[in-house]
């Protein structure tokens, strides 16, 4: 397991949704009265399917807390993780999608649901949504030429790269740490490696003085590096 954080460092509470969605949204997170109104919501347990291929949702989903990922499976029990969800994330493309992935939890997750407001507000919603399906979709080619050209340091450079920026607009971390509750056979699957490559690669991300792991705590020691060996374009909200 790649978590918690070191004992004594106090950390400030936030609202990973309410970042998240205010920062694809100014202002929508007050209008649909994030936080006020009374909006449904479940916990998954972590490994279990939250979202089976083909399902449709039926609502606008997000994530409160906890990470998920859209996953598909093979015959033979291999798995591919096509795209990683954090804290604050939106599930899928809003109401009325049909999902093309299974979509796990894997840590507990607290799901909401964002059920339509009154106008104005519901078209404020429509558009954060729409732009979280445009960085999913921008994400989703990362995550291709991550698997299909770079190689496995270059790989995982980019992914801890994205999710850093990632977190970090749902109030989480900073510019050089962030907390990552991933275990290798996680990584693997996101990353297109074994489990036994994915542990020779952060070794020597580490020997290499580019990152730090503590638990679930990434530090990202050289991040200039780290971009330039990723080729890395931060995505722009909006």
């Amino acid at each position: 397991m790649i978590a918690a954080s070191r004992p004594g460092r106090a950390r400030p509470i936030v609202d990973p949704l309410r970042c998240r969605l205010n920062a694809l949204m100014p202002g929508v997170a007050d209008a649909i009265g994030l936080g006020i109104r009374r909006m449904p919501m479940r916990t998954i347990r972590a490994r279990r399917e939250i979202l089976r291929d083909g399902e449709c949702p039926g609502t606008t989903l997000a994530i409160q807390s906890g990470w998920a990922a859209f996953a598909r499976h093979f015959h033979d029990g291999r798995r591919q993780i096509g795209h990683l969800l954090v804290p604050g994330d939106i599930v899928g493309l809003g109401p009325g999608g049909t999902l093309t992935a299974s979509l796990l939890a894997l840590t507990p997750v607290t799901l909401i649901e964002l059920d339509t407001p009154a106008a104005p507000a519901e078209s404020m919603l429509q558009e954060a949504v729409r732009r979280h399906a445009a960085l999913m979709l921008q994400h989703l080619f990362n995550a291709v030429a991550r698997v299909g050209r770079q190689s496995s340091l270059e790989r995982f450079a980019h992914l801890l790269l994205e999710l850093r920026d990632r977190l970090r607009l749902a109030g989480l971390g900073d510019g050089t740490r962030f907390e990552m509750p991933l275990t290798q056979e996680m990584l693997a699957d996101a990353l297109g490696l074994t489990s036994v490559h994915v542990n020779r690669t952060l070794q020597a991300m580490r020997q290499q003085g580019l990152v730090t792991l503590r638990e679930r705590e990434v530090g990202l020691i050289d991040v200039p590096a780290l971009s330039r060996l990723a080729d890395y374009q931060p995505l722009v909200v909006g």
